[in-house]
């Protein structure tokens, strides 16, 4: 009897450490990320026009963004709007203007740029220090490896 009930203790508990471990899992897939797009608008050759969109996939509104990128060597913006942007060489830094307010989950906002050269797509490219694709940043180190029981 005692055997039977350590064994139903054993298994509950199992499935409760199981549910557990996975709710924050759950969790912060459900949350979303903040994402930034480059879209063409006009290319003639010599010169272009790209607009970004910032959307917020989050649940909560987003105080500020800050778009990082660096263009294809070639490629420069030589006019912005509607977000502040500096650079220094092929590295951009785009932040939200001080008249825009938060950006309201699931809400999107869209600054534009006139740039140098035919239009090519950012090499790479963080928003708020994430993947402009909506991941997270790349792991600093290894995660540890287990082995099943």
């Amino acid at each position: 009897m005692k055997r039977s009930l350590r064994r139903a203790l054993w298994a509950t508990g199992a499935v409760v450490a199981l549910a557990v471990a996975a709710v924050p899992m759950a969790t912060a897939s459900a949350a979303g990320s903040v994402t930034a797009t480059f879209t063409k608008v006009q290319d003639w050759g010599t010169g272009h026009e790209a607009r970004v969109t910032v959307t917020n996939g989050t649940s909560a509104s987003v105080a500020t963004w800050r778009v990082e990128f660096d263009l294809p060597a070639g490629t420069t913006i030589s006019s912005s709007w509607d977000a502040d942007v500096t650079s220094s060489g092929n590295h951009y830094v785009a932040v939200k203007k001080s008249w825009a307010g938060p950006l309201a989950p699931g809400a999107s906002f869209s600054w534009g740029y006139n740039g140098v050269g035919a239009y090519k797509a950012p090499l790479t490219c963080t928003v708020n220090g994430a993947s402009c694709s909506g991941g997270g940043t790349p792991p600093t180190t290894t995660p540890p490896t287990t082995t099943p029981p």
